[in-house]
């Protein structure tokens, strides 16, 4: 809605109101085979020479005595509501330019998870493929053909979770802008200040617990209910899709929608853990201004904007942390206990252009930004990881990752619409976020998967730190917009858009092994390639988006796993039907292409994945 009682004043009012929902299937055929009862039977080959120099060899085929197996059926429904509401104001007063905005959004999340466990122990045989970890039978005779015994398998837990997540962010902001026109200072041509105002609060309720038989406390289907118990299907028939290609693998599984009608008996709930809720509330103050600047720069026409940001942001983080009661046993703390964090930062730019001949301008730019750590990261919260041996923490102490950056680059607007340009840029990045080893807890008590304890063993504690030091990364972009009827008439309505980023970044560091990482998410190269035609009625276009090899993470902390690199190509075509109605069909990655990944060198592959062609149909009616 919007009031306008004249074209000095106009008041807005803006609101959005959403639900998204969502259900994920997901079956795995898994197996773990250093498990805690395994041994080594039989070494067939090994690595000793890609870390040669870290004092590490890697066992590339190796013969298990107990590895644990694993099916699992797991389900995923994600049910959210958000919403958006905001006032926004314009003013001109006096000469002034005034703006402003009051908003608020918003969203609640449910997520309820399921996770149906059968495992069996036995010998088997792992090694690496060109395409990932396998896992097959042995040489010892009690060896089992993991996708094809289902009597072997023994019910160990329906798992559930449950999860409420809240979000909410209030808003206000007030701009201010003025023209001037001084005789003394002719080049200042305007000024621009003001203030915004934000307060972000994200609480998180969860809860986990196992049903084992058919009533609440019930054990008495753990090792005695076995896979080939429950209703069977091949995975081919539950999943849609077709064959799992990766491995050309078929094999029996009890389907989501059968665990859930099977175990969960009547009265069933999952009830809230005290030592999983977190709450962060985050405020953040911001004042800045700027200067414009119109010139001649060596005779040629210039503009000039320069300008500050002061920042002053507060952290509260919240969390039930664990004490031990007068009776010596352990619990928590009646209410949650918090911690805050504080930052202040003074971030300036500069930007320059200057037009060098008609349609042709220079650019250049400096400034200083930072990158806030998520809400997440900076929540008291544990998590952990029975196989892996650790805990997680979130870290309220964390600061935000912060750039010096500059960039200077030429564009050529031409007389058909079509741009060129080229930049180049460099960065400075300090702070990056990382998970690094901070502490240890000593004699953890752990069990294995039937119940049985495995023992006590010091757990390492991880956290979300800011990494020391700072890293570079410089880089060449190359952006083409060209309309093809320049070349020829009969070209009219074909059209590229394609640019290219060429980068060239530091080490940040080394792991705990000593192995130099680049940052993490950053690939050498990037590029996009978009041919199109369209017309007043008809809009085509084929797309293809490519991303080099860069290291996704630093697993432990120890050893970089890479993300190869990918290319995917997409279509689109939309067709007016009427003045007010459109049809449109996108597809997404049309020539079906595979993720993969590695770690420390493509001869240890750690993913191969296919995530399928998708095509969607959509109308648009506009009224």
């Amino acid at each position: 809605m919007q009031y306008k009682p004249s074209s000095e004043f106009s008041l807005t009012l803006d609101a959005m109101l959403g639900r998204y929902d969502s259900t994920e299937d997901e079956y795995d055929a898994a197996a773990y085979s250093a498990s805690s009862k395994s041994t080594l039977e039989t070494i067939h080959s090994y690595d000793d020479t890609t870390l040669a120099e870290y004092g590490v060899v890697v066992l590339t085929d190796v013969s298990y005595t107990a590895t644990q197996h694993e099916f699992l059926s797991k389900e995923r429904i994600n049910e959210t509501e958000y919403n958006q509401y905001s006032a926004t104001l314009d003013w001109q007063l006096n000469g002034w330019d005034i703006k402003g905005l009051l908003g608020y959004s918003g969203a609640d999340k449910t997520a309820d998870y399921s996770n149906l466990k059968h495992v069996a122990y036995a010998p088997s045989r792992t090694r690496w493929t060109a395409t990932g970890g396998e896992t097959i039978q042995s040489a010892n005779p009690a060896t089992i053909d993991m996708y094809n015994a289902p009597d072997k398998y023994l019910f160990e837990a329906y798992e559930t979770e449950l999860e409420q997540v809240s979000d909410d962010k209030y808003a206000a902001q007030l701009d201010f802008k003025r023209d001037i026109d001084w005789s003394a200072f002719s080049a200042l041509s305007s000024v621009e200040f003001g203030a915004r105002y934000t307060d972000k609060s994200k609480e998180r309720q969860f809860g986990a617990i196992k049903i084992q038989g058919p009533s609440a406390g019930d054990t008495s289907w753990v090792n005695k209910r076995t896979l080939q118990d429950s209703e069977l299907g091949y995975i081919t028939d539950i999943v849609p899709g077709g064959a799992y290609r990766p491995k050309d693998l078929n094999w029996m599984q009890v389907s989501n929608d059968y665990a859930r009608r099977t175990f969960r008996y009547d009265g069933f709930y999952t009830p809230f853990q005290v030592d999983q809720f977190y709450r962060v509330d985050e405020t953040v103050t911001a004042l800045y201004a700027m200067a414009n600047f119109d010139f001649e720069l060596a005779s040629l026409p210039a503009k000039l904007n320069t300008g500050v940001r002061a920042v002053d942001t507060d952290v509260t983080s919240f969390g039930y942390h664990p004490i031990q009661n007068e009776d010596g046993s352990t619990g928590y703390t009646k209410d949650p206990v918090s911690k805050d964090g504080n930052y202040k930062d003074l971030l300036p730019s500069f930007n320059l252009t200057v037009e060098l001949a008609d349609g042709v301008i220079w650019r250049t730019a400096a400034s200083e930004t930072l990158m806030r750590p998520a809400l997440t990261d900076i929540a008291y919260k544990r998590s952990v990881s029975w196989n892996e041996f650790r805990f997680k923490d979130g870290n309220p102490d964390l600061q935000p990752t912060q750039a010096k950056q500059w960039e200077t680059g030429v564009e050529w607007y031409m007389e058909n619409g079509g741009i060129l340009a080229a930049s180049y840029f460099w960065k400075n990045i300090e702070g990056v976020v990382r998970e690094a080893l901070t502490g240890v807890v000593e004699n953890v008590e752990k069990r294995n998967a039937d119940g049985s304890l495995d023992g006590y063993y010091d757990f390492d504690v991880y956290q979300p730190v800011n990494a020391d030091g700072s890293y570079k990364v410089t880089g060449l972009e190359l952006i083409a917009q060209l309309p093809l009827d320049a070349l020829s008439p009969a070209l009219e309505g074909f059209g590229i858009n394609s640019n290219y980023t060429m980068l060239d970044n530091s080490l940040t560091g080394s792991s705990t092994l000593g192995i130099p990482t680049p940052p993490e998410g950053l690939a050498d190269k990037t590029y996009n390639f978009t041919l199109y035609y369209e017309n007043d009625s008809f809009d085509a276009r084929l797309s293809y988006n490519y991303k080099d090899k860069y290291v996704e993470y630093i697993h432990l902390n120890m050893y970089p796993v890479y993300r190869d690199a990918y290319g995917q190509t997409d279509l689109s075509i939309s067709y007016q039907l009427t003045d007010n109605v459109r049809v449109s069909l996108k597809g997404i990655n049309i020539t079906d292409e595979e993720t993969s990944g590695y770690t420390l060198t493509p001869a240890f592959p750690v993913m191969y994945e296919f995530s399928g062609r998708r095509y969607s149909l959509g109308l648009r009616a506009d009224f």
